[in-house]
């Protein structure tokens, strides 16, 4: 029997690039999104391209209601791999930002990811096997206006898989967490945000089959907290070096000059 990777967020980017990357290494999946009709044609071109079997759950991760209906979904299935991907920004300040999206987006990020992490990883020390990747963000290392939420909640995730590996440091169970930094996919447009995805140089935006690859590839190497990209390790290397009256001076300067304003 084959194994199984299951990965939310799938209907494009980062979570599209880790399902191709499971399913070429003869994984089947389950793959998680709301987009029904893009998630379901993603399913069928990798059913096609890599001869594995590919279960579509429709779901909106950001309630109890959500991810109690894809953990009852998952009940019988033995997870070899969990992606936790699934997540989305908001480009109002917090002051703006409305409960309801506060509420979606904390509950996302943090409560999703450790209950589907808590129920699968029960299972995989029962087997002494498994693999848990979790998304984090460069955002983790700095907090930037307009992402106070974003950023806190990606920095709940980086500590909590931290903490993980070192539970699971004898077992052969192993975790990472993945702290991207641009990345050309539907994340920005869906937030509302407009940014110029041509741009060059450390901040450029990245192909997500490049950034998995490069995370797997530290995978492999057991690094725990990947950074994938020359720009968010710049910004994780000057955060652990820099004054905090100085990050703030520069951080500010830096958002308005990334959303093109002056």
């Amino acid at each position: 029997m084959k194994k199984m990777a299951l990965i939310t967020g799938a209907t494009s980017g980062l979570g599209l690039s880790y399902a191709r990357y499971f399913a070429s290494k003869g994984y089947d999946l389950i793959i998680t999104g709301r987009r029904e009709e893009v998630i379901r044609n993603n399913a069928d071109n990798l059913k096609k391209q890599y001869n594995v079997d590919v279960t579509v759950i429709i779901v909106e991760l950001s309630s109890k209601e959500g991810v109690d209906f894809l953990i009852n979904s998952i009940k019988n299935c033995e997870i070899a791999v969990l992606v936790n991907n699934a997540g989305f920004g908001l480009k109002s300040t917090f002051a703006d930002t409305s409960e309801a999206d506060i509420e979606g987006l904390l509950y996302l990020h943090t409560c999703c990811v450790t209950r589907l992490t808590h129920y699968v990883l029960k299972n995989m020390e029962m087997r002494n096997e498994g693999i848990i990747i979790n998304i984090s963000s460069d955002g983790a290392f700095a907090v930037m206006p307009h992402n106070v939420l974003y950023s806190s909640a990606k920095l709940f995730i980086l500590n909590f898989t931290e903490g993980l590996h070192m539970e699971l440091v004898k077992t052969n169970i192993h975790v990472q967490a993945v702290c991207p930094g641009f990345i050309d996919s539907n994340f920005h447009e869906s937030a509302g945000m407009h940014v110029n995805k041509s741009r060059k140089g450390l901040f450029a935006f990245h192909n997500p089959d490049d950034i998995v690859v490069d995370a797997m590839k530290d995978f492999e190497k057991g690094i725990v907290v990947s950074v994938p990209d020359g720009g968010a390790k710049l910004i994780r290397f000057m955060v652990k070096l820099m004054p905090r009256k100085m990050f703030y001076k520069k951080v500010t300067t830096l958002a308005s000059a990334l959303s093109g304003k002056k």
